[in-house]
Parts: structure tokens; sequence; C-alpha cells
């Protein structure tokens, strides 16, 4: 019998749901009913709606005293979803978080972890994925990788079929050997994304289809909070991407957060930007655009860090 995980209560994935802003005619507890082209179509819903409700964000290493990221579905969820404060997570955070709901509605699905490609080498094994199957094919799940990671449910298909990510992006899946493996036969998915159709797609980041279970993450999590050369450390981000369209349900663009800038991005182009000349622009900013709001306690706890802006 497979190792059971958590899951969340109904009572949870309810208020998980309000987080969404998922009407309550959409609101599904129990997929079990559905055909796999309807619970494809949920999946998609669900991660879209993740990605523009809930930002990928690292300020908990930045405003807190105790400097913390736990990976436990029940803290996550007091975080993120409980305390109604506009707060995200990182990659870990916000995958585990989902995987969490996926797994309380029914989906059949289980974790992998994956490599950031960082300009000139890979990183560990410091992000994770949710990898769901559905009527027999497997899906790559990502809601925590900030503005170029994946928008949709992306079919592990060899072929490396072409996406559209927010137009005019676009992103695939290649299932391909690293220059860097010494045995030629390793295979890893590398997650590739371009601005537009004019650009050559850029190695983003790899993972396997290995399952990890919640000790190596607690791993990795530990690592990526507190190693003083990893970017989370060093710099505040965050971003959330943007609803519009006619109906105004469509991708169409990324709020992007940076130490001390924060830029609409929308159909590949900046059409706003905040410069921030203090913290206090800083938090202003974060509480008009993002709905995050921290005590004078958490505000203080960043002065003589890295990322003050003085």
């Amino acid at each position: 019998m497979a190792n059971k995980r958590p899951t969340y209560s109904r009572e949870q994935v309810a208020q998980y749901y309000d987080r969404l802003n998922l009407p309550d005619e959409q609101r599904e507890f129990d997929i079990a009913g559905l055909k796999p082209e309807d619970e494809l179509a949920y999946l998609s819903l669900l991660q879209k709606l993740h990605l523009v409700a809930i930002p990928f964000e690292n300020l908990t290493l930045h405003y807190s005293h105790h400097r913390q990221v736990t990976v436990h579905p029940e803290e996550l969820f007091k975080k993120i979803i409980g305390d109604n404060n506009g707060r995200g997570g990182y990659c870990m955070e916000n995958n585990c978080l989902f995987g969490t709901l996926l797994r309380s509605i029914g989906f059949k699905l289980y974790s992998a972890g994956g490599r950031v490609y960082e300009g000139d080498h890979w990183s560990g094994w410091a992000h994770m994925v949710n990898i769901v199957t559905i009527g027999g094919s497997r899906y790559h799940v990502d809601v925590g990788f900030g503005a170029n990671g994946p928008t949709k449910p992306l079919e592990l298909d060899r072929n490396g079929v072409t996406h559209e990510q927010i137009p005019p992006a676009s992103m695939r899946l290649s299932w391909r050997n690293l220059p860097e493996n010494t045995d030629e036969d390793q295979r890893l998915w590398v997650y590739e994304h371009r601005m537009d159709d004019k650009s050559e797609f850029q190695t983003t980041y790899c993972f396997s289809e290995l399952e990890f279970l919640p000790y190596d993450y607690i791993v990795a999590n530990y690592y990526t909070s507190t190693n003083p050369k990893v970017l989370f450390t060093q710099r505040i981000i965050g971003e959330k991407k943007i609803l519009g369209g006619d109906k105004d349900d469509e991708l169409v663009g990324n709020l992007i957060l940076s130490n001390n800038d924060l830029k609409w991005r929308i159909r590949g182009n900046k059409e706003r930007e905040i410069k921030f000349n203090s913290e206090e622009d800083r938090l202003k900013a974060l509480e008009d655009h993002f709905g995050i709001r921290f005590s004078e306690s958490e505000r203080d706890s960043n002065k003589g860090m890295v990322s003050q802006i003085r």
C-alpha cells in the first residue's frame, strides 16, 4: 500500500477556493466523476487562478526574525491561505501547497525535484514540481517558478511540443541529455522558455520523473533558505500573473517585484514601473499591489539585511 500524503479538509479546500476567487458553481471537492478531458481542464483552471492569486515570493527570509521557511502542508496552509494576508512562497512552498490541494480533491500525483539553470551551471536539487497523471498521461505542473514559469499543465511528451505561455512568449519540454552529464545515456526533462517567436528558447530548469520524498525537500529547503550565496537570501523577489482579455480570464502579463522596483509586464512589454527609494516605498507597494502587510516587528527585522533599501 502506498504511503499516504497529507490532505486538506473540505473546509480548508473551500478556504483555498476563496483565495483563488473560484466561483461557487466551479468548485469541485471530488473529481472522481470527471472525464479525463474535464479533469485536465479543471487542473488548468486551478493552476491559472493559483498563479494569479498566490505570488511567488521569498519575503519570509527578509521580513521575519526567525527567517525560517517550512514545507509542512499545514504550516503552509496557515501562512498562505489561513492568515488572509496576501502571502505566497517560493517554489517548494507553493508547489507543496498546490499539490496538497490537488491530492485533497482526488488528483493522482507525486512531486519531483528539479535543478535550476543559472547561466553557466546547474544548481543542485533546489526546485520542486508536481507530476499529475490524467487518463494515462503524465503532466508537469509548476506554480512556483515566477514570471517565466509554466502557465498550464505540460504533458510529458518527448516530441517537444511548443505551447503558448503568456503571449508572445512560449514554452516547451525537451527530453534530453545534459552536456554536464558524464553518462551520455542519462535523460531529463528540460523546461525551456522564450520571450517571443523571434527569440531562442532558453534553458530554464530540468527535472526527473523520480518521486522525491518529504525529507528530500526538507534538505533542499534548508539549503535554499539559508545559504548566503543563494539569490533567495540576497534579494527580495516576488511575482504574480495578471488576468485580462475580453472576459478578463486570460493570462496577459506579470506583476514583478525585485529588490528595488515593481514592474508591470503586459504581453511582453513593460507598461509601468515604480522605483523604490526607501523601505517605506517597497512596503507600500507590497500592501497596495500584493495585499501583503507586515507588522512593525516584521518591518524592523529587515534592518541591517543585505536586501534593506538604505
